[in-house]
């Protein structure tokens, strides 16, 4: 197995991945929750919880990619941070692939309400590296670009954050909403807090307000659709966050 790993994470590496799903609990491909004993017998012990011998593998050599196990995306707040991570990252590549400078200026400016609910410090580190104000090569600017996004989306989003991005969305609308309107938003948003609900609740009450009203600005902002609809669920495992 780890001699396959090696040969396969070099044919991995001349492609461009977003991300791995692997298989919990196996001792080959786990990340976290493999069974580990101390010996071979049926009377061994258990020592501890590792990574699978494949799964260490590619926690180690591809470590600023999103990876997880079919198991802890059962969870729909881990779930939607891997799935805003996979589709942001792989939407760079293109932008990448393109050696246009304007369209990583495009992509900056539509994922600025998402990265801000992953991490502001690099958002605005993002936001100068794509300016280009000192006129670095394209080659040199994407390189340096993608290492700083991988660093912003190597956390799950942050609660508070994604609150924050929420209620700013929100202030677009409440000169057009009506009393219960507001109330029925802040309802669901309290219990989003609370982890009763996933994210993509929340920014479709936002995002039917977007498309009524034309803000255009927010339209643009791929913070409230991530990924594809077809993806979003709400079922969970009932472990919360």
């Amino acid at each position: 197995m780890s001699n396959y790993a090696v040969t396969l994470f070099a044919e991995i590496k001349k492609k461009e991945l977003s991300g791995f799903i692997l298989k919990s609990k196996s001792p080959s491909c786990g990340i976290k929750d493999v069974k580990l004993f101390d010996g071979v017998k049926e009377t061994a012990g258990q020592k501890e919880a590792t990574s699978g011998i494949f799964g260490e593998g590619v926690l180690r050599e591809f470590a600023a990619l999103a990876v997880e196990d079919e198991g802890r995306l059962t969870n729909f707040t881990i779930r939607e941070s891997f799935l805003a991570k996979i589709f942001a990252h792989a939407e760079f590549i293109k932008v990448k692939k393109s050696g246009k400078i304007k369209e990583l200026g495009v992509f900056q400016a539509r994922n600025k309400l998402l990265l801000l609910a992953f991490n502001e410090k690099e958002m605005r580190l993002l936001g100068k590296i794509a300016a280009n104000s000192v006129k670095k090569p394209v080659k040199e600017i994407m390189k340096e670009y993608e290492e700083h996004l991988l660093l912003a989306l190597s956390k799950p989003l942050n609660p508070k954050a994604v609150i924050n991005v929420l209620q700013h969305a929100f202030g677009y609308f409440k000169e057009q909403l009506g009393k219960e309107e507001k109330q029925y938003f802040l309802s669901v948003l309290d219990n989003f807090k609370k982890g009763r609900l996933p994210l993509s609740v929340v920014t479709g009450i936002l995002m039917l307000w977007i498309l009524k009203y034309k803000v255009t600005y927010l339209q643009e902002q791929t913070f409230f659709s991530p990924y594809p609809k077809e993806l979003a669920d709400i079922s969970d495992s009932g472990k919360g966050r």
